[in-house]
């Protein structure tokens, strides 16, 4: 039988769409001491500037924010994930990878405005990591195929992403 370890650590999923505001507020979440991970920010260093990444791009950078998720939780560091957590599988997939460590993750979903969020891709130049550029069209498809987490996977914490 696996131990458990059981980690002190705080993992927050930011969910929401491209565009909603998570990263403004996981990065108020940085400032009070978490570690931020981002698919962006790596993206970022890499030179990518563009999204939707390809396939490889996006499981390189998979593979390496999971280890230094685990990383962190095996050092007992509160860690934000800045992803979208668009999907019920996705957010099952990453609850099930801190199982073994006997944390639940706190979920904080950010509801903004279809209009907002496409306004705030529009303005968006690849100027920095929360900058990322998306055609419209994705972002349509991005908003329209979100799948809100419910109160069956967890406490859920709503902010209004205006």
């Amino acid at each position: 039988m696996k131990k458990i370890y059981h980690s002190t650590s705080r993992v927050v999923f930011m969910c929401g769409t491209a565009g909603s505001g998570k990263s403004t507020y996981a990065k108020s979440l940085e400032r009070q001491g978490f570690n931020r991970l981002s698919f962006d920010v790596e993206s970022f260093k890499r030179g990518v500037r563009v999204h939707p990444l390809s396939k490889d791009i996006y499981d390189e950078i998979k593979i390496f924010l999971d280890h230094e998720l685990r990383s962190l939780i095996a050092q007992n560091k509160d860690v934000v994930l800045d992803y979208s957590f668009w999907s019920r599988q996705m957010r099952d997939e990453y609850k099930n990878m801190l199982v073994p460590f006997g944390i639940k993750p706190e979920i904080v979903l950010i509801c903004t405005p279809k209009e907002i969020v496409l306004q705030r891709i529009r303005d968006r130049r690849g100027k920095h990591p929360n900058d990322i550029i998306l055609d419209e069209r994705t972002a349509v498809q991005y908003f329209e195929h979100f799948q809100p987490p419910t109160s069956r996977e967890g406490d859920i914490t709503v902010i209004k992403g205006y």
